[in-house]
């Protein structure tokens, strides 16, 4: 991969000590989340009109700085060992995430289809044509299949953080950036993304956050 930028090449003039690769692995999800949020209301946003935006723009700021020497820690520790990029080992990772999801997927949908049930049995009146005619499957249709594409979005990011080249901030800091997946080192350059199936899967209400 050669050698990472280092973090004043990101425009990051000063990382706190406490927020170096070396001191946040030791620490819990929850403890880096803090470390994270503290320094983050240093970080000034004035510039920013889009209040929206100031949340979003801080964690950026911070994890931009964190994320060359976390890469960095990830690469390194996975050099030690079998890669797990080799196709074989990356192969069974996948395969073993994603029995584990349809087995539970299958265990929710037993058990959401049997509280519909039991719902539709307490309140005879009907609400629409499905449950006027007792087609209980199809009356769970529609949100089984919200539920599955909602569940698959966190498969999706299991999946990708198999990768000594992805970090995804929910995953290790315990945080959410508005409009952001995934962060991912390619060619040396740090990347900040949305994870999607397809390209035309960004819907009409994601369009304006995805912009800004």
């Amino acid at each position: 991969m050669g050698t990472l930028r280092k973090p004043n090449e990101l425009n990051i003039t000063f990382i706190p000590t406490e927020l170096v690769a070396e001191t946040l692995l030791p620490l819990s999800i929850q403890e880096r989340k803090e470390l994270i949020l503290n320094h983050a209301l240093l970080i000034d946003v004035t510039h920013i009109a889009d209040e929206d935006l100031h949340t979003a723009y801080k964690y950026g700021k911070i994890i931009s700085s964190i994320a060359p020497a976390y890469f960095q820690y990830q690469i390194a520790q996975d050099n030690q060992n079998s890669s797990i990029l080799e196709l074989d080992i990356q192969s069974e990772l996948i395969r073993s995430k994603t029995e584990k999801f349809a087995d539970n997927f299958i265990e929710w949908l037993k058990a959401d289809f049997q509280k519909k049930s039991a719902i539709l049995e307490h309140h005879p009146n009907p609400r629409n044509l499905f449950e006027l005619c007792g087609a209980k499957l199809l009356v769970t249709s529609n949100s089984v299949t919200r539920s599955l594409s909602t569940k698959m979005g966190v498969l999706w990011e299991e999946i990708a953080n198999i990768s000594s080249y992805v970090i995804i901030p929910e995953f290790e800091f315990g945080i959410k950036i508005k409009g952001i997946d995934i962060i991912i080192l390619a060619e040396e350059t740090i990347k900040f993304a949305q994870l999607k199936t397809l390209k035309g899967t960004l819907t009409g209400s994601q369009t304006n956050r995805a912009k800004k």
